[in-house]
């Protein structure tokens, strides 16, 4: 299977996800909303446990693409800004997307196979926050922080999908978190200069998916 059609499939599953949750999910329905044989999903995915593993590396994916297209996002700092502000966005793949996460990390609690998923799912991710965080300030608890600012994220996801908030505000609040911790998007973190780390330019963090490009 091509990464395209891959890439479709996944897409098509935060899809479904997105509509109507995860009851009653079947993998029949994925592959009516995709387009394609029910026999790829199996094949290529394994069981319904396994196509949902898949679905969350996916949109894990899919936030660190849209953080990589934003040209302002040079230094440690500020690609670790766009990767946290990349969770929240106008498009419609990327609200389908949180959903999904939301949708599993909440069945998740009742279910083991869904709890090991998410688990791997968002060690991976707090792995990519962590990295950036050792690179743009060394000296710092890299795991502490890491923990913090993606479990920061995630609640603001559940408030931003349940209408309390909106996406700039959610963006909003992650720059505030990061320059509140000393990160700036000028320099990649730290107060070494003695600059406000409010003063330092903010990026927009709203790189649009390929498909908005395209239209």
């Amino acid at each position: 299977m091509s990464e395209t059609t891959r890439d479709h499939i996944l897409a098509a599953c935060a899809r479904v996800i997105s509509r109507a949750g995860l009851t009653g999910f079947r993998m029949s329905d994925v592959a009516r909303e995709a387009g394609v044989s029910i026999g790829l999903l199996p094949y290529h995915f394994g069981d319904r446990d396994g196509l949902l593993q898949a679905a969350l590396d996916h949109v894990n994916e899919g936030t660190a693409d849209r953080a990589a297209r934003i040209p302002s996002a040079s230094s440690p700092g500020g690609r670790l800004e766009a990767l946290l502000c990349s969770e929240f966005g106008e498009e419609a793949a990327i609200r389908e997307g949180s959903i999904a996460w939301n949708e599993l990390r909440a069945k998740a609690v009742f279910s083991p196979a869904q709890a090991d998923a998410v688990a791997r799912s968002t060690g991976r991710w707090q792995a990519e926050a962590r990295a950036l965080i050792a690179e743009a300030a060394p000296d710092r608890d890299a795991d502490a922080l890491a923990l913090i600012l993606t479990a920061l994220v995630e609640g603001l996801s559940g408030r931003w999908l349940t209408g309390q908030i909106s996406s700039a505000a959610a963006q909003e609040a992650v720059r505030d978190a990061l320059s509140g911790l000393g990160f700036s998007a000028r320099d990649g973190g730290g107060d070494d200069d003695g600059a406000d780390p409010h003063s330092a330019p903010r990026l927009t963090c709203t790189a649009s998916t390929p498909e908005a490009q395209e239209q």
